[in-house]
């Protein structure tokens, strides 16, 4: 009855302790939990064109650019052996919870003399041993140990992903703008062209003395001008294109022949129909790798409180010997005398004037601190991703006004020019014309890139980052 009883009491207190060595993880505030924890885990069919958003581009220079950048980048390159390092450190924690079994071999041969003999003495020992040592994970300090290595290793992996897709967003970035300062450079060059007409006029209307030497400066003045920004946005497209070298980590002459040739046409600049993978708000934290990233590290610090935890209790470890000795090397698998030996240990801690305490309170502000992070990541995250869509749909409106506002000032500028040759304006109103014709041009390239641009943002906030092999 007694041994009833003890057995009774042991269970219950191992019940005890590890339902204390098991703390649950902190959760996200009702108002973000409400938008989207239910379907954190959910799945859509446009998961799979989601994940390579890039691709709704439909350019082929983007996505031989982002292969590129995934397989040579220095930095991605450096978050991939990071999760090798974590990956082994995983496994190390796992191979505590198994056996240690270790051997030994010793073999010594030695002469000596006897005093007042001259005969000389050998002898011989020899020695195997193998033994083995397990600690009893009684009350999950070892388990412990393990999933917070796991949970750090997806935190790392978490990491990485988000590393690569900064990289892609940064490399379509990069070319949008490499391709933007090429159609300002165009643009400059044929306003450049269109001025030397009003200049080649102005000339004659001076010559034969129907215009003043003032009006031949100023449109030699403006034309100057447009020539001047022509190195600007040469020296801005060159930039581009060795940030896309850096980030590709190749050199200018192997990436020159993918980048396309200079265009004068703001409609060739890569565009793509957001509605396409966009998903919904509902997606947008659970795929966010910095969000998984310190969810992870919360899973982790809570675990890292079971071990602190786990420091009261007792540690109980089984240990076992056999091995073989002999006075002779030759003799020892033979003739040595064999040994075995069974023991059990436990350790418990008696007085130790605070210091479990302190580590676990030193856990539990870890925890803290890691559940603030999360929820400080969480809504930052929402946070950018709405500030990302306004800021694309609105870039959106203004750039289809101002392809517009193009158009309309590119007949402006051509019936000025008519009328001035048949002296029905003066030179200022056609001075005027072309000004805004180019500064508009220039303005409706700008907000196409930015459209471009803002939609990249979009999907970098939305975490959409592609699948790699672990």
């Amino acid at each position: 009855m007694s041994g009833r009883v003890l057995f009774r009491g042991t269970s219950v207190i191992v019940l005890a302790v590890l339902t204390a060595c098991s703390a649950p993880v902190q959760k996200l505030p009702d108002d973000l939990q409400s938008s989207w924890i239910d379907e954190q885990r959910s799945t859509t069919v446009a998961d799979a064109a989601a994940l390579t958003w890039w691709r709704a581009f439909d350019d082929a220079t983007i996505d031989q650019l982002v292969d590129l950048a995934q397989q040579r980048n220095l930095d991605l390159r450096v978050a991939e052996a990071r999760v090798r390092e974590v990956r082994a450190q995983r496994r190390a924690a796992l191979a505590n919870l198994a056996p240690q079994i270790d051997a030994s071999v010793d073999a010594q041969r030695s002469r000596g003399r006897r005093i007042g003999s001259d005969t000389s003495v050998i002898q011989e020992t020899a020695t195997a041993v193998a033994g083995a040592s397990w600690e009893i994970d009684l009350f999950g300090r070892l388990r412990a140990e393990a999933r917070a290595a796991n949970a750090e290793l997806q935190a790392v992996q978490s990491d990485r992903d988000g590393v690569r897709l900064a990289l892609i967003a940064e490399v379509i970035r990069s070319y949008l703008e490499f391709r933007l300062y090429q159609v300002q450079t165009e643009l400059s060059a044929r306003n450049a062209q269109a001025q030397e007409e009003t200049v080649r006029i102005t000339q004659a209307r001076f010559n034969q003395g129907m215009s003043s030497r003032l009006d031949l400066e100023r449109t030699v003045s403006a034309l100057r001008t447009t020539r001047s920004q022509i190195p600007q946005s040469r020296e801005l497209a060159e930039a581009a294109r060795y940030r896309l070298v850096l980030l590709t980590a190749s050199t200018p002459d192997a990436l020159t022949p993918m980048l396309p040739a200079s265009t004068s046409d703001p409609g060739a600049l890569p565009d793509s129909d957001a509605e396409r993978v966009l998903l919904t708000p509902a997606d947008v934290i659970a795929r966010r790798p910095d969000v998984q990233a310190a969810e992870r590290r919360l899973i982790a610090a809570a675990e890292q409180r079971n071990v602190a935890a786990a420091l009261r209790y007792p540690r109980i470890t089984l240990a076992g010997l056999i091995g073989v000795e002999d006075n002779r090397v030759s003799d020892l698998l033979d003739n040595g005398s064999r040994a075995w030996s069974a023991s059990g240990g436990l350790l418990a801690p008696l007085i130790d004037f605070g210091r479990i305490r302190a580590a676990i309170d030193a856990a539990d502000a870890l925890q803290e601190q890691a559940y603030l992070t999360y929820e400080q990541t969480a809504r930052t995250a929402l946070q950018e991703t709405q500030t990302a869509l306004v800021l694309y749909t609105q870039g959106k409106l203004r750039q289809q006004e101002l392809s517009q506002a193009a158009e309309s000032a590119r007949r402006a500028a051509q019936l000025a020019r008519r009328q001035y040759t048949a002296g029905a304006l003066s030179l200022l109103e056609v001075l005027d014309a072309e000004r805004s014709v180019y500064a508009v041009e220039l303005n409706a390239a700008q907000a196409t890139a930015d459209v471009s641009i803002r939609l990249v943002n979009v999907y970098q906030s939305m975490g959409l980052v592609p699948p790699t092999g672990g």
